[in-house]
């Protein structure tokens, strides 16, 4: 009876794992199944994507004399050269529609499943959120200089025999723009801007206290220091001369004022850099878990086969939509830029020939 008994054990346990094999076999083809689609989807996308960007700047281009400039090799290649700098912008929109099209199609996975295609799924967005941050860190910072020289030079606007008198180069000014940067330097550049921002918010607070009620309160609303965080205070009795209250109010005050504006919006261009350069790595995990969750969630809907064909339409026009006003978006930028080189290196020649005149007026007064 005994022998009889363990004999019945050991044969129900080969059963169990017979059964649990087949199984575990059927769980690892629908994850890599699975998977497959959604490399496919991602990639099928993105080449859309990126067709539908690029042939939009073409004809952006077109629009604004580029081949008429170049020859249509050259115009072709500066395009390309533009399109790569909004590169990793097109990854979280590819992403999102390819894992909604996912999970939306699951039709009776239970949610064990759906985590598990979910953490599969990172196999995939692991390395293309690492590529992205690389890219946009260290790769388009460069890619952007060399387009920016390229629209300057090809406009003809830039002052290179007075930049050459006064030994100033566009590498100079350059290497001065955010968009330049390498993070370490981005980052001390930020801090460095918070730091000269604060004095100048502390100093006009501190002239302000100097000042008579209707003088405090008439600097105060014309140079709009509550827009930049001063506190609004004055001297109940001013102990200074009317003289010198008026030099405080209409000079001293009116130079940090305007330093304070000038420091914000720069620090404001330095933090709109360092933002831009992690919203798409930061995207791709949103856009990944959000579309996942949605498209799960929608796949009980009876009508799906008519609102699939709907979706596909909406998205194909959002995303050719969305895709071409970021890839038009970057080009903007980097003319705005190319503008903003050509007045820096103006205001660079000024600055020097002031520095000279200076000079010259101290070696005259010497002698």
């Amino acid at each position: 009876m005994i022998l009889k008994k363990r004999i019945v054990i050991v044969s129900n346990k080969v059963e169990k794992q017979l059964n649990a094999v087949p199984h575990q076999t059927i769980i690892s083809k629908m994850n890599m199944k699975h998977f497959k689609k959604f490399c496919i989807y991602f990639i099928a996308i993105f080449s859309i994507a990126a067709v539908c960007g690029f042939t939009g700047l073409v004809i952006k281009e077109a629009d604004n004399g580029t081949f008429y400039d170049l020859d249509t090799k050259e115009a072709l290649g500066f395009c390309v050269q533009l399109g790569l700098t909004a590169f990793t912008s097109l990854i979280p929109y590819s992403l999102s529609v390819a894992t909604f099209l996912v999970f939306w199609a699951m039709d009776r996975e239970k949610w064990t499943v759906f985590f598990r295609t979910l953490a599969i799924g990172l196999i995939l967005v692991l390395p293309l959120s690492a590529m992205t941050y690389y890219f946009d860190w260290f790769v388009r910072p460069h890619m952007m200089v060399i387009s920016v020289g390229k629209i300057v030079a090809m406009k003809q606007t830039y002052p290179n025999s007075l930049a050459d008198k006064y030994g100033v180069s566009m590498e100079q000014i350059l290497n001065k723009k955010p968009m330049s940067m390498s993070k370490t330097k981005l980052t001390a550049q930020i801090d460095s801007l918070e730091t000269s921002f604060q004095a100048d918010i502390d100093t006009c607070g501190l002239l302000l206290s100097m000042l008579p009620d209707t003088l405090a309160s008439k600097a105060y609303d014309c140079y709009r220091l509550e827009r930049i965080g001063v506190v609004y205070q004055y001297a109940v009795h001013p102990t200074a001369s009317e003289d010198s209250l008026m030099y405080v109010a209409h000079t001293e005050l009116y130079q940090h004022a305007f330093g304070a504006w000038e420091i914000s919006n720069e620090l404001q261009r330095h933090k709109q850099e360092y933002f831009g350069r992690t919203l798409n790595t930061g995207c791709i995990y949103i856009a990944y878990i959000l579309f996942a969750f949605l498209g799960y969630l929608l796949r009980f809907k009876p009508i799906k086969k008519i609102l699939a064909v709907f979706a596909v339409l909406i998205v194909a026009s959002w995303i050719y939509n969305e895709i071409n006003s970021i890839v038009q978006g970057y080009a903007k930028k980097l003319n705005t830029e190319s503008h903003q080189i050509v007045d820096d290196t103006y205001k660079e020649i000024d600055g020097i020939r002031e520095s000279k005149e200076q000079e010259m007026n101290t070696d005259t007064q010497l002698e």
